[in-house]
């Protein structure tokens, strides 16, 4: 028995539709994650004169540091990724 065949428009739709589909769960589980490790750091003591800034799921801080390395030691970067993500603010 033949499989019918498949155009490359058909192709590309069903690639685009779970592309989609993967960027919405990877968003989900990352509010997710960060929600957590949030919720656990407002909990933390780090000293008597020393406020936690803001704080980053290992996943997204190591994947951001793959792809542009040293960005974390960019006053510019962080400024604009605590900006764009409020969720990692602890203030």
């Amino acid at each position: 028995m033949r499989k019918p065949k498949v155009s490359q428009e058909q192709v590309a739709e069903t690639l685009a539709r779970t592309n989609e589909q993967a960027v919405v769960r990877s968003n989900h589980e990352y509010r997710d994650r960060q929600r957590k490790i949030r919720k656990h750091a407002q909990n933390l003591s780090f000293g008597k004169d020393i406020k936690g800034k803001a704080v980053i799921d290992a996943k997204t801080y190591f994947a951001w540091e793959a792809e542009k390395p040293g960005c974390w030691g960019d006053k510019q970067f962080t400024k604009e990724m605590l900006r764009d993500n409020p969720e990692m603010r602890l203030d």
